[in-house]
C-alpha cells in the first residue's frame, strides 16, 4: 500500500459536510458513523468530525487545506464552483512558475484552496510523478 494523506477537522453538521464534499467536490463517501464519516478527496482521506463546538468562525485564511490538481482538471472543477472565498486567479502568467489558484469554503467554513502548475515539477518532483 502506498502512503494515504490524511486529514481530520470540525464540522457542524455531518449530513451537509458529506453533501457538500460528494456532490460538490466529487469525494467518494467511505465509512460512516453517527459522530463521523471518511471521505476520499484528492487522493487523500478526510475525516469530518461531527463537533459544531471545534468549527471557527470566521476561519483564519492561514488555516486552509487543499490539492494540487492537473491544470484542466482545475480548469473544470473551478467553472463549476461558486461562492469562492478567493475567485479564480492566474499568476506568474507566461513564466515557468505560472500558477491558477482558487479558494471556497465547506458550509462549516473549512476553507479549501485548489491549486495548479503549468511546470509541476518545478514546484516538487513528486507532483509530476517524477519522485519515487
Amino acid at each position: 500500500m502506498i502512503p494515504v494523506f490524511h486529514l481530520s477537522f470540525p464540522v457542524r453538521d455531518l449530513d451537509e459536510a458529506i453533501a457538500f464534499y460528494t456532490v460538490t467536490l466529487r469525494a467518494s463517501l467511505g465509512r460512516r458513523e453517527p459522530e463521523w464519516a471518511d471521505i476520499g478527496l484528492f487522493g487523500a482521506q478526510v475525516t469530518l468530525q461531527l463537533a459544531p463546538e471545534h468549527v471557527l468562525s470566521p476561519m483564519p485564511r492561514t488555516r486552509h487545506f487543499g490539492a494540487t490538481v492537473a491544470w484542466d482538471e482545475w480548469e473544470v472543477l473551478t467553472k463549476g464552483l461558486s461562492d469562492f472565498v478567493e475567485s479564480p486567479t492566474v499568476g506568474h502568467v507566461g513564466t515557468e512558475r505560472e500558477q491558477a489558484k482558487a479558494m471556497i469554503s465547506d458550509p462549516s467554513g473549512n476553507l479549501i484552496e485548489i491549486k495548479a502548475y503549468r511546470n509541476p515539477a518545478l514546484v516538487l518532483p513528486l507532483l509530476d510523478g517524477a519522485a519515487s
